[in-house]
């Protein structure tokens, strides 16, 4: 007992009597009633992921071990009473705590982003307290599901980003948000406030279920966690503050969610590299709305921005989604796999199926048994066992392992529940490579159609504000910068405009081929600057080109070649005589350049 208030001492502020606990350092609401509850041995009221209690029950714990290690009680609480914290006096109107806060923390163990910035928001300002429990605790409270910091720094930098349009780096989240504060002349509160909004939405995405939002745009959200895809976020951050806003409705919202689901679970199981997909995002938002108008058309800007991506952002198309499908080892992505099999079986049917009751099952096993090695090879085995066609769903808690197919058959029809996935499984009587490629086919046609994306064709709907130049005021292309060209009602997206000769050909030539071959020859109408006769072919074959002057022509077909290089004035009137040629009339070709900034 003696040593028991001699510990209260060093624990309790014994010269403030007037107050309950008498507590030296005070800690915030939420922990100081877990404190409280502590102290007053009401483990009704304690909660496990509080820091209060688990680093109650870390002391305890070696305290414990202390004891039983021979350490006696005196000797813990002579060590307790070397502990020693330091303060800092500061002077108001003279020091900047926030300034003295960060040289401080450079010295020792960084803190991570978000305690940086919440030091930043809430440490020089006279209301602290109040901001804290109005603000930041919701906001915690929203985010956080255990002691870690991870949801909360994952948070703040999908954040920045959103605001600044563009990649942060982990390592200058909390700088840039500084500066963006600073710019935006912002107070504390109306900061925090804005980080509450966002915060709101944030958590939505993270833990779909627990959102107010529609089934459809829940079991979206889900699946992105599920493939572990959050590099949409910042988009979505953007999307949703809309919708909470009223710019537009549900119906517009859930199609934009949706689109931007199927597009990553397509890119996912094509195996595309994710590592420009965050800087895409980060600006996908600010590059569809350049021009405000497009919000009048909010799903069609952004479907179709989303469809003019080219190379390592662009769609996967039906092929090659088709041939992952078949071919790729679903199996070996968990999260994948799990999605795949559900989005088969669960389809638009209203009971559907629950990932957490079920396993996913390889119907050629993973180590054949002498049965199965009868017709099946090892090479076959390593090629096919861990795809589409051999993967179905069970409960039975994965005792199918290496039995043989008519005990798995067994299995399958006794304890599953996914009708569409084992529909040709249990009607063989064996299962062969030619079964599991047959069900690969049925399956991925199956998934084709449900993970459809079509684009929209809007040439109303432009990206920048361009002017349009038509075949007779061509020379007005010089020193502009190219956009796009129309043809016969199409656009198509060019940066550079030496490719449009080519482009163009190439476009005219899948309806009339024949007519490419009896322009072979035709020649430069105008006048060539230091030019020899071969010089002047428009469209020609390889022998009709000077060795000098071939980096000025490109392929179009097997030995026809078409001019394509020089000045931009020069491809133009190239362009010309090949659009005459193919007797386009005027009014269907022009050019989209960008608007002259003033």
């Amino acid at each position: 007992m003696h040593l028991l208030l001699e510990l209260l001492k060093v624990l309790i502020n014994t010269q403030s009597p007037s107050q309950e606990y008498k507590i030296k350092l005070k800690p915030i609401k939420s922990d100081n009633i877990q404190y409280s509850a502590l102290l007053k041995h009401d483990n009704s009221k304690l909660d496990e992921n509080s820091h209060i209690v688990e680093n109650y029950r870390l002391a305890k714990q070696t305290f414990d071990n202390w004891l039983r290690q021979g350490i006696a009680s005196r000797e813990i609480l002579w060590a307790i009473r070397q502990l020693q914290v330091v303060g800092i006096s500061l002077k108001e109107g003279e020091d900047d705590p926030q300034i003295i806060f960060e040289s401080i923390n450079s010295t020792g163990v960084a803190l991570t982003n978000s305690d940086l910035i919440r030091n930043f928001l809430l440490m020089s300002d006279h209301d602290q307290e109040r901001l804290f429990e109005d603000y930041w605790l919701p906001i915690e409270n929203k985010l956080r599901r255990d002691n870690s910091n991870h949801a909360m720094d994952a948070f703040f930098r999908q954040f920045i980003i959103m605001k600044k349009n563009s990649v942060v780096a982990e390592r200058k989240v909390y700088q840039t948000f500084v500066d963006t504060f600073k710019n935006e002349n912002l107070s504390h509160e109306q900061a925090l406030k804005e980080i509450k909004d966002y915060a709101e939405l944030y958590a939505s995405f993270m833990y779909p279920a627990e959102s107010s939002y529609n089934d459809d745009i829940k079991t979206d959200l889900a699946s992105l966690n599920r493939i572990n895809q959050s590099t949409s976020y910042p988009f979505f951050l953007h999307v949703f503050h809309d919708y909470e806003n009223n710019e537009i409705d549900e119906e517009t919202l859930t199609k934009v969610i949706h689109l931007i689901t199927i597009y990553l679970i397509r890119r996912t199981i094509c195996d595309v590299p994710s590592n420009s997909l965050l800087g895409f995002f980060a600006s996908y938002y600010a590059r569809t709305f350049k021009l405000a108008k497009n919000k009048k058309k909010y799903y069609e800007a952004i479907n179709k921005y989303l469809f003019v991506q080219q190379n390592q952002n662009e769609v996967p198309d039906d092929n090659q989604l088709k041939n992952a499908l078949i071919h790729s080892k679903l199996y070996l992505n968990k999260g994948l796999c799990d999605l795949i099999m559900l989005d088969i079986e669960n389809g638009n049917s209203k009971e559907k199926l629950n990932s957490e009751d079920l396993t996913i099952e390889h119907i050629m096993p993973q180590t054949m048994s002498k049965s199965w090695r009868k017709n099946i090879s090892d090479e076959e085995h390593d090629e096919f066992v861990h795809t589409l066609g051999n993967l179905s769903i069970t409960g039975y808690n994965s005792e199918m392992s290496n039995k043989s197919f008519a005990e798995k058959k067994h299995i399958l029809e006794e304890n599953s529940k996914a009708i569409i996935l084992n529909k040709d499984v249990v009607d063989k009587n064996e299962w062969t490579i030619a079964d599991i490629k047959a069900r690969a086919e049925r399956l991925a046609d199956i998934l084709l159609n449900r993970y459809e994306l079509n684009p929209i064709e809007d040439s109303r709907i432009e990206f920048e504000a361009v002017d349009k130049i038509g075949l007779d005021n061509l020379d007005a292309t010089t020193g502009r910068k190219l956009v796009s060209f129309t043809l016969e009602g199409s656009k198509y997206p060019v940066k550079y405009f030496k490719d449009v000769p080519l482009q163009v050909i190439q476009i005219l030539d899948q309806d009339n081929p024949d007519l490419l071959k009896s322009l072979v020859g035709l020649t430069w109408k105008g006048t060539l600057n230091n030019a020899n006769q071969n010089s002047s072919f428009i469209i020609c074959q390889e022998k009709d080109i000077d060795d000098k002057l071939k980096w000025s022509y490109s392929k179009v077909r097997d030995d026809i070649y078409v001019m394509t290089g020089g000045s931009a004035h020069r491809n133009m009137h190239v362009l010309k005589q090949i659009i005459e040629a193919y007797k386009i009339p005027k009014d269907e070709f022009y050019l989209s350049v960008k608007v002259k900034e003033n």
